[in-house]
């Protein structure tokens, strides 16, 4: 009998070493996160707000800014002390 293969979910890589993953709001994004787009784990250099706490415009070195608009997961580098 034929079996359907269950579709396989892309594999993410893991994430920056060092840092750990909490789902964050786009107001409380800091400079220095990691953000996964695109396949790839991008840091945030800058970010502007796009009128309100909601909504964030996060800008990359090397890629387009992306406006945050929903709560996603984002690595902080683990701070020690």
């Amino acid at each position: 009998m034929y079996e359907r293969k269950a579709k396989e979910q892309p594999s993410t890589p893991p994430p920056p070493a060092g840092t750990m993953g909490t789902t964050r709001p786009p107001g409380d994004v800091r400079v220095g996160d990691f953000v996964y787009l695109d396949g790839e784990y991008e840091r945030v250099r800058d970010m502007r707000s796009a009128g309100t706490a909601a909504h964030r415009v996060l800008i990359f070195a090397g890629r387009e800014p992306w406006v945050m608009r929903e709560a996603r997961t984002t690595y902080r580098p683990i701070e020690f002390g």
